[in-house]
């Protein structure tokens, strides 16, 4: 396999190459990161917001309001965060955020490997080759 732009048995233009895809690799990691840790915390709040509200209205009676207009809108909010928790948590789940962290950490790591080894001279260039084509084709969503 030769990609555009790396000559033939140029260890230093591979090395080049499987470096930019590793950092790429590792933004689209962090990228997830972030956005599936924004997912679970919100999912975790709005489920704690919902048992307090929920709690204290059972406890006390409704905090804002009485009688059934008081006990109504403690429903409606509990309700309102037990919704969100519901839609975040699916979000989560439905887009395979960690999933696709886990492929891409795999990715990344490959391709740390595999710039060692060209680094310190432990690949030769047709393993070289061989492997980087190898990550290419498991991993294609980490490295577009």
């Amino acid at each position: 396999m030769e990609q555009a732009g790396t000559p033939a048995n140029d260890l230093g233009s591979l090395a080049s190459l499987v470096k930019e895809s590793s950092q790429k690799a590792d933004r689209y990691c962090a990228q997830l990161r972030r956005t599936n840790s924004r997912l679970l915390i919100f999912s975790i709040l709005t489920s704690g917001a919902s048992t307090l509200v929920t709690g204290v209205t059972a406890a006390g009676g409704p905090v804002i309001g009485e009688g059934v207009p008081g006990w109504r809108l403690a429903c409606i909010v509990g309700a309102l965060f037990g919704f969100a928790t519901t839609v975040s948590t699916s979000l989560n789940a439905q887009l395979k955020y960690s999933e696709r962290l886990s492929e891409g950490n795999q990715c990344a790591a490959r391709l740390r490997l595999l710039n060692t080894a060209l680094a310190t001279g432990r690949r030769t260039w047709e393993e070289a080759v061989k492997e980087y084509d190898d990550i290419l084709r498991a991993y294609p969503e980490p490295l577009r």
